[in-house]
């Protein structure tokens, strides 16, 4: 019979590894969850839930809603950086969440995917011009506003 110091040990031992184990099945699960998501998300995108038209059509979608995306964007004055790119963002849907099947629809044609490149840059302009115009132009608009009402006696829109 062994003494209870020595029980308390080994007592102690088996709960050690027991917290290990369940530790490391759960950062196990964990990871494999996550690498799962992952590679689904890089090697089967999901569908679509609305039929794609023609290459050129799609592509003459994308430069629609950032047209739309730009205006809804200039819309917030007050509002800030983050509110500007939210709504810049939200105006852009349903057609850049396609983006990707627009992408393989348009892989074989050449002119197409020179067009497509060219959009894509000028949505990334655009959304830099988005960010520029909530931080730096819309304070100052504001301030012309404020200035026109207050002092000048015109009323600025």
């Amino acid at each position: 019979m062994k003494p209870q110091n020595l029980t308390e040990a080994d007592a102690r031992r088996r709960g050690r590894r027991v917290a290990i184990a369940l530790f490391g099945a759960f950062v196990g699960v964990f990871i494999v969850i996550a690498s799962f998501n992952v590679i689904q998300q890089i090697f089967a995108p999901s569908s679509l839930t609305q039929p794609v038209g023609s290459c050129s059509d799609e592509l003459r979608g994308l430069v629609h809603a950032l047209e739309r995306a730009r205006q809804a964007a200039s819309e917030i004055d007050e509002a800030g950086e983050a509110a500007a790119l939210s709504r810049f963002r939200t105006a852009l849907e349903p057609e850049w969440g396609r983006y990707a099947l627009i992408v393989a629809l348009c892989r074989n044609q050449r002119e197409m995917r020179d067009a497509l490149a060219t959009i894509e840059r000028l949505r990334y302009a655009e959304e830099h011009a988005v960010r520029l115009e909530a931080s730096e132009l819309a304070p100052l608009r504001l301030a012309v506003r404020k200035l026109m009402n207050e002092r000048l006696g015109a009323s600025a829109k």
